[in-house]
Formats: C-alpha cells, sequence, structure tokens
C-alpha cells in the first residue's frame, strides 16, 4: 500500500485548486520519476524478471533529445536519459510514458504491481491537483468519485452482447473526453447522448427512432414519469442544438470539459436508469 501523508490520512491536507490539463510543474515530474526510479530498480519479489524501461524509453528520448541515445548510454540510462527525457518532454508525453511502463509492468509482472504503480502515481497528482490519474494501465480524467462509478456501471452494463452497438459508441465518447493534448469534448457529447438513443431503440425493439420520440411511446411513456421524460428530452434536445455536435459549428465553440463530462455522466446516469426500469 502506497504510504499517504499524515496529512492526507487525517484529512489536514488542504484540497488543492484544479488545474488545467497541461499543468505538470517539475517537482511532480521529479516526484514521479523517483517513483519509477524505486518501484523498477527494486523489484517487489527477487523472482520477478528484470524490468527494461530503458528499451521503451528510446523513442521518446529520441524525440525529447532530437538525437539518437546511444545502446548503452554511459552511466546508465537512469542516471541521464531517463530522468531528463520525463522533465524535458511535452506534458502529454509524459503521460504516454507513465501508461506505456504501466503496461509493462503488467505484462512483466502481473497486474496487482500495475495496480501499486498506479497508486504511487495517483498520489503524487492528486496532491498537486492534476487532472489526470491512472487506472487500469492507462491515463485518464480524474473526475468525481461519483460520477467515475456511474460510467463504470455504465460501462459494465453495456457488455451485454445486445448492446453491442452502444457499448463501442459510450467508449468512444469517454475517449474523446480523455483525448490528449485537446479533448474532443463536441464528439464526446455526440457519441455519449447516441449510446443513449441506441440503448433506448434496443429496449423499445426498434432501430433508428429519435429519441424524444422514444420517451412518449412504451414502454417509456408509462414507466418513467412525465417531469423525469422531459429532463431526458432536454439531454438530447442540448445535443442537437450544441456548436459542433449535431449540426455544423459556425461560431465559436461552446461545448467545454464541464458541459461534457455533465453529458457523458448524465447519459450514463439515465442507461442505468432505463435499464432498470425496462428490465431486458
Amino acid at each position: 500500500m502506497t504510504n499517504r501523508r499524515f496529512s492526507e490520512r487525517y484529512g489536514f491536507a488542504p484540497q488543492p485548486d484544479p488545474k488545467p490539463d497541461d499543468h505538470l510543474p517539475g517537482w511532480v515530474r521529479e516526484a514521479i520519476t523517483n517513483e519509477i526510479r524505486g518501484f523498477v530498480s527494486n523489484k517487489p519479489q527477487t523472482s520477478l524478471p528484470d524490468i527494461d524501461i530503458y528499451a521503451l524509453f528510446r523513442p521518446y528520448i529520441w524525440q525529447v533529445l532530437d538525437r539518437e541515445p546511444p545502446g548503452n548510454p554511459l552511466g546508465g540510462p537512469w542516471n541521464f536519459y531517463v530522468p531528463r527525457t520525463l522533465m524535458q518532454c511535452s506534458w502529454w508525453q509524459f503521460y504516454d510514458i507513465l501508461q506505456q511502463i504501466s503496461k509493462l509492468v503488467s505484462e512483466q509482472w502481473g497486474e496487482e504491481y500495475s495496480v501499486d504503480f498506479s497508486d504511487r502515481v495517483n498520489a503524487v497528482l492528486s496532491r498537486e491537483g492534476i487532472p489526470w490519474k491512472m487506472e487500469d494501465s492507462e491515463v485518464i480524467r480524474a473526475l468525481a468519485p461519483p460520477i467515475q462509478e456511474q460510467i463504470r456501471e455504465a460501462c459494465a452494463l453495456l457488455t451485454n452482447p445486445r448492446f453491442e452497438g452502444p457499448d463501442e459508441q459510450f467508449k468512444k465518447a469517454i475517449l474523446c473526453l480523455n483525448q490528449r493534448p485537446e479533448p474532443d469534448e463536441e464528439n464526446c457529447v455526440k457519441d455519449a447522448v447516441g449510446a443513449l438513443e441506441a440503448v433506448a431503440n434496443i429496449i423499445a425493439g426498434t432501430t433508428g427512432v429519435q429519441l424524444n420520440t422514444l420517451l412518449n411511446r412504451e414502454p417509456f411513456r408509462s414507466n418513467i414519469h412525465p417531469t423525469i421524460r422531459q429532463a431526458i428530452e432536454k439531454i438530447y434536445a442540448y445535443r442537437g442544438v450544441a456548436p459542433g455536435v449535431g449540426h455544423g459549428q459556425i461560431g465559436p465553440a461552446t461545448v467545454g470539459i464541464a458541459e461534457a463530462t455533465w453529458v457523458l455522466a448524465t447519459s450514463a446516469a439515465t442507461i442505468l436508469y432505463f435499464v432498470s426500469k425496462s428490465p431486458l
């Protein structure tokens, strides 16, 4: 288990203000570099194989330093090339590297050690209020726990083979939100509501019917309170009027991270609600 500070364990640590996506100060880079060094250099068990992180870093080292590094760098890669790369690379490259290391740890040592690695990284990121975290060897947006749990539950429900289409579309919405260096908020909204509409069609046994039409048909009309139906219709209406989502974008973008996150979370909750009210 990752050692947490006294102030964090007992609730005395102040909560950091939310930071922009590209916020990655030097102390965070250095702290995580040291975590990687200690984690990889001191194997949890002697029976585990060695992990060659340097081979994984080489494409990024070459790109960041703008020259091909030697096969056997003098003094060892940890003493120069790897830390220097982590300190100088773009913020999104930094997260790419973390993601690849986590996957390598999972492949070589097992998922439990990848979880341990993620916990160490997340402890540093959360201390600074970084809007990213590691989960299942992926760097994803650090959403509020209740929102993250609803999205996770919806993803689990959509693994039912009957929901193959909306499952694919909902995953695309999540990928759009987590996209780096710039999130694709408009397509996140489009695909999240599209997945919701697809689930409604599957429940109703229809194909290609608009969500606002389905809500006034059975089984939704008699099972859902009129006020809740109206609220769901508003989500669909937002998808249709938001610039760059349902229609072409003429003026400036109005869909930001807050709007995309809200639509994704609301769509997840509504998918769960639809299935609970109209079990298949």
